[in-house]
């Protein structure tokens, strides 16, 4: 049974709506979540299993959102009319009636700060009771280079999550991270993605070493030379077959393995989560994992990674 809100008698769900149905639309060096990787919301393109919407006066922040937990922030206005896919890793500071307080974990300096407008609809989801759980909202403004406010529609969608399915493969893999300012990393990618564009010729691009790692349409896991930090930024380039254009993505790193863990691992595991990958792309890592030629699943693919 779910515990009653310490503010239930002021909470008034005014509305619910019921179905249980899938959704229709789906500094350099060259060199997953482990918590989960989630979908979309089905509006939006995602695919989960949606139960029911809540519509409040007053939304129970303190039922479903907690101080520090973990959410997925999304901006999403005008994402329909784009190929691109971006998703930010941001902590719950402090939430109150209408507005939440998040923090980003990325490099920022003052005047490089992620570029959002006044308004810009956003869209926050994480998981409590068990169930994902999605609001969303309009920023605000900046409290400071690393804190934002959002203004939270009263509106609650919870669903049964659905993770990306993972596979472990073989593919050509090239990536630079580094401590730069995510806004920064963010300008590289959409200029590789510009590049990737209009190129003809795949031999200037150099080779790609074939490594093995553990991949889905959300984020991907491999080994790599420390040192390495949680939220470090990376420049993925994924070659999924030989001499066909790579995908690129922007990446960050959401967990990493104990160096006392593996002794004789010469370096550490790490989960990425892609932040900015265009939906193509994603669409490409999905066929090609659901052909890859004498692959069996991963133990990876049923544990919630």
């Amino acid at each position: 049974m779910m515990a009653t809100p310490p503010f239930r008698s002021t909470t008034t769900a005014t509305t619910v709506t019921k179905c249980n149905r899938r959704a229709g639309q789906q500094r350099f060096e060259g060199g997953l979540s482990a918590p989960f990787f989630m979908d979309s919301p089905n509006q939006r393109g995602y695919a989960d299993n949606f139960l029911f919407t809540l519509r409040f006066r007053l939304m129970p922040y303190r039922k479903y959102f907690k101080t520090d937990q973990r959410l997925l922030l999304r901006p999403i206005s005008g994402e329909q009319n784009t190929d691109r896919v971006e998703t930010l890793t941001a902590f719950i500071v402090h939430a109150r009636g209408d507005s939440c307080d998040l923090r980003l974990p990325y490099e920022n300096r003052p005047g490089e700060e992620f570029p959002f407008t006044p308004g810009m609809e956003v869209e926050l989801s994480g998981e409590a009771l068990g169930l994902g759980v999605r609001i969303t909202g309009r920023f605000e403004r900046y409290l400071d280079p690393e804190q934002l406010r959002i203004s939270i529609d009263p509106t609650l969608e919870v669903f049964q999550r659905r993770n990306h399915p993972r596979r472990d493969v073989r593919v050509g893999l090239r990536y630079t991270r580094g401590h730069g300012t995510l806004r920064t990393f963010r300008r590289q990618w959409e200029k590789n993605v510009r590049i990737l564009a209009g190129s003809t010729d795949l031999k200037k691009l150099g080779g790609f070493p074939r490594c093995q790692v553990n991949l889905s349409q959300g984020g991907l896991r491999f080994t790599i030379r420390p040192p390495v930090q949680v939220a470090d930024l990376c420049m993925i380039l994924l070659e999924l077959e030989p001499q066909t254009p790579p995908v690129c993505a922007l990446a960050e790193v959401v967990w990493n393995s104990d160096p006392g863990e593996e002794p004789n691992q010469p370096g550490l595991e790490v989960g990425m989560q892609f932040i900015d990958i265009l939906k193509s792309d994603q669409k490409r890592i999905a066929d090609f994992m659901s052909h890859a030629a004498g692959q069996a699943p991963s133990p990876a693919e049923t544990s919630g990674h």
